[in-house]
């Protein structure tokens, strides 16, 4: 079968070189020698770019006939032919090297390192080389000038190799799955803007009558400059290579004939500057596009990765406080929403026999159409594949070709998870392993603390042996707080700097927690609280975090409290090492600050104008002011009075424009959280005048009915300022999809109830029903180009300073986004 597709494959480079060398004689002009497009060499190029080293050999072999048979035709001697062939050559393999050394993915234009690889090494390197070789050849045999040949033949494959070469390695691997998964819409875009391109080239390069802009030479060409924007823009550069060659193939063929915005230039000149500036629309073009590309990929792995960490939150604390009986009806919830999530066929949980030499399926999920799971049986239990899972090696799944996490906790291995995913599309295809890592870890835990919390179930006391099975450090204590128990976990945590565990059998934990407080370790009060709140029976159970150490070495332990069950009281207390949860949390915590960070910068983006027109009024003025002094100077009497009136305005003018400078620099700060006290009226006047020109720009007018006293808040000044920021931003938009005249924004602060509270009200068309719920989730947006991402990340920077934020529907027209910060430290009801 893989001789089939090779020889096929080789067969398509055969035909495909023909076909290219006749379209090349088709735009060659005698007597020179080089073509206008050369295009055999860009799809060698293509091919070696797509195919592995060891096969280049091949291709280039089933070139050689299609070369002969193309090229003997022509009233050339057979020693030229051969010596063209071996240029040609020399080109597709400088390329395919210089490429593959400087890119990670030859075949590949989706990034602006892999886009500029390939304009340096196949654009620009392997055709400046290879034209020497190919003019010696031409001038040796035929007698043409040698610079002419090298010049023409040098930006005719600069062109080919650009143009051709992203086109045909796009469609070859991108474009069929584009043509299978792309809804109609797209389909039709596409459609539309081919044939927008098509109807423009041809008017801008062949009509006669078309009107060329005055002042502007060549001025037709503009034309078509939005049509490769749009490409590159919405199809990335896919989109922009193909619509560049159908340009190229447009231009070149009105040129030949006379027509186009050089046709007023001899043939040759005019041939030759249409290449060039072809060149130099190209390599921009695709850089945007790469680019475009680029910040789209990443902007869907941040959303994915967001989504994750969400998901993964919401699956540990779902098992935080659960009881162990509870446990199993949750499980079975979990491995569906991750099942879905993930795109499976199954999710299993698998886990050890007590003995540890058998493996049965403890809970599953099955997608709908899949086949089912078996219920118990035994399952990995012979061979290679389990010493690997002994090992905490990942293994395919028996019989298919997804993955076995190993579930390990405290040293021991207590089953496996199996992600099935069948041939299903899988959102999983788009997660690395450490995410994975991050789900059986989850799951670990949760097995561990079911196991701890059985065992002290099944029996009144706690034995010493079934305490040394367990893998999470446990305590016995009696009524007082004395010790009567421990397991080996305990003792083995004692060995870690800042666990609360130093202590052993008949020794009182309730003494050594008060002794730890009064050697000023804050988490020990709470800890002595919780356990006593549980041994008086005020209490059902007690959990909490601490952390011990300094950072980088700090280390985080959860420790959880349970009445003992039996007449004579008491309580069992766990501690574990909790230290990479932490850290994934606070992973998770950097990331959303990231993304609040990017989209500060993307609202500045937004506001360009405004910020232009807001720096060009005092710039104007220091400018005017200045050459009004410059006139004054120049006077045989300067009047003084004046001149130091004119230089103070300068000096004002100076300190505006620094004000709005320093505002912008502050928003695109990026910096870790904040707490500082400030006075929050002042800020949103900073935000008002940050905004003024756009509000000038969209006929918005915002009032401000603020506090009469200063209102001072504690928090991060800038990140409260983006709230603010984007709150308006929304009413801005809002105002703008409405047609009534009422376009006025209302921006009010007080304080009420303990808590400080602004409100933002627009006259917009307002919120559909169950909108006020929905609008702050991720991801959710009624904006056609909109992320989804502003009200979110602003839900969780309000979050993050202790406060509440949500919308009400106004009783005539528009929304009222409402924030309430804590007074003092308190958060509002």
């Amino acid at each position: 079968m893989v001789t089939i597709r090779l020889a096929l494959s080789a067969l398509a480079v055969s035909l495909g070189y023909y076909l290219g060398a006749n379209l090349g004689f088709i735009l060659w002009f005698p007597p020179a020698m080089p073509s206008v497009m050369w295009p055999p060499n860009a799809i060698l190029t293509a091919t070696l770019l797509l195919t592995p080293p060891r096969r280049w050999w091949i291709y280039l072999l089933a070139a050689f006939p299609a070369h002969l048979v193309a090229e003997l035709g022509v009233v050339w001697p057979a020693s030229l032919v051969l010596a063209l062939f071996a240029t040609n050559c020399s080109e597709a393999l400088l390329a395919a090297v210089l490429v593959r050394r400087f890119s990670d993915a030859p075949g590949r234009f989706d990034t602006l390192p892999r886009i500029g690889a390939f304009v340096l090494g196949a654009g620009i390197l392997a055709p400046f080389l290879s034209s020497f070789l190919d003019a010696g050849a031409v001038a040796t045999l035929r007698g043409e000038f040698y610079g002419t040949v090298w010049r023409a033949r040098f930006l005719s494959n600069v062109l080919t190799e650009l143009t051709l070469v992203p086109a045909l390695a796009i469609l070859v691997t991108a474009a069929p799955a584009w043509f299978r998964r792309a809804p109609w819409r797209r389909h039709a875009e596409a459609l539309i803007l081919g044939f927008a391109l098509l109807v423009s080239g041809i008017v801008v390069f062949t009509s006669s009558d078309f009107a060329a802009i005055p002042g502007i030479p060549r001025s037709p060409l503009a034309f078509l400059l939005p049509l490769l924007l749009w490409a590159a823009v919405r199809f990335g550069p896919g989109g922009a290579s193909l619509t560049l060659l159908g340009t190229v193939l447009v231009a070149i063929s009105a040129v030949t004939h006379g027509y186009g915005p050089f046709g007023d230039l001899p043939a040759r000149d005019s041939i030759h500057a249409l290449q060039i500036l072809l060149i130099v629309m190209a390599i921009p073009l695709m850089c945007l596009a790469a680019v475009i590309e680029e910040r789209r990929r990443a902007e869907q792995a941040l959303g994915e990765r967001l989504r994750f960490e969400a998901l993964l939150s919401r699956l540990s604390a779902a098992f935080v406080h659960l009881p162990s009986h509870e446990m199993d009806e949750a499980f079975e919830t979990w491995l569906k929403r991750l099942g879905e999530y993930l795109g499976l066929d199954r999710l299993i949980l698998l886990r050890v026999s007590g003995n540890g030499w058998s493996v049965t399926v403890s809970h599953s999920w099955t997608a709908p159409g899949a086949p089912a799971a078996p219920s118990g049986e035994p399952c990995l239990s012979n061979g290679t594949n389990w010493r690997q899972l002994l090992r905490d090696e990942p293994l395919p799944a028996p019989g298919r070709s997804d993955l076995v996490i190993p579930l390990v906790a405290g040293g021991r291995l207590l089953g496996g998870l199996v992600f099935d995913g069948g041939a299903r599309p899988q959102r999983s295809a788009t997660l690395p392993g450490p995410e994975f890592r991050l789900l059986a870890e989850v799951f670990a835990g949760v097995l561990a603390r079911k196991e701890t919390e059985d065992a002290l179930r099944a029996s009144e006391v706690m034995k010493s042996a079934i305490l040394t099975s367990l893998n999470t450090g446990v305590a016995v204590l009696d009524r007082d707080g004395r010790i009567v128990a421990v397991n080996e976990s305990w003792t083995r945590l004692t060995r870690e700097d800042g666990a609360m565990t130093d202590v052993g059998v008949d020794r009182n934990y309730l003494q050594v927690c008060q002794r730890r407080a009064a050697q000023g370790m804050a988490a020990a009060n709470e800890v002595l609280a919780g356990i006593q709140a549980v041994l008086a029976g005020s209490e059902p159970s007690f959990a909490f975090d601490y952390a011990a150490g300094a950072p980088p070495a700090e280390r985080w332990f959860a420790v959880a409290a349970v009445p003992l069950n039996r007449p004579e009281g008491g309580a069992v207390v766990s501690q574990a090492d909790v230290t990479e949860r932490k850290r994934a949390e606070a992973e998770a915590q950097r990331n959303r600050q990231e993304l609040a960070h990017f989209t500060r910068v993307s609202t500045m983006g937004e506001l360009t104008a405004s910020l232009a027109h807001e720096l060009s009024q005092p710039l104007s003025g220091i400018l005017t002011n200045a050459q009004a002094a410059q006139r004054l100077l120049r006077m045989p009497s300067p009047d003084l009075v004046e001149l130091r009136d004119v230089l103070a305005d300068i000096v004002d003018d100076d300190k505006r424009a620094a004000d709005v400078i320093q505002r912008l620099r502050d928003l695109l700060r990026k910096s870790e959280l904040s707490r500082k006290p400030f006075e929050l009226n002042g800020m949103i006047h900073e935000v008002v005048r940050l905004l003024g020109s756009d509000a000038v720009i969209r006929n918005v007018t915002c009032m401000l009915e603020l506090h009469p006293e200063p209102v001072f808040v504690i928090g991060d000044r800038v990140q409260l300022q983006q709230v603010v920021l984007n709150l308006l931003l929304n009413a801005m938009e809002a105002i703008g999809e409405s047609d009534d005249g009422n376009r006025c924004i209302v921006v009010r602060t007080g304080s009420e109830l303990g808590a400080i509270h602004v409100a933002v009200q627009d006259a917009g068309p307002g919120l559909t029903d169950g909108a006020e719920r929905r609008i702050f989730e991720p991801f959710y947006t009624t904006k056609p180009a909109g992320m989804g991402m502003g009200l979110s990340i602003a839900r969780s920077i309000i979050q993050a300073h202790g406060g509440l934020i949500w919308a009400t529907r106004n009783p005539e027209r528009g929304a009222t986004f409402h924030l309430a910060l804590p007074v003092n430290g308190q958060v509002p009801a």
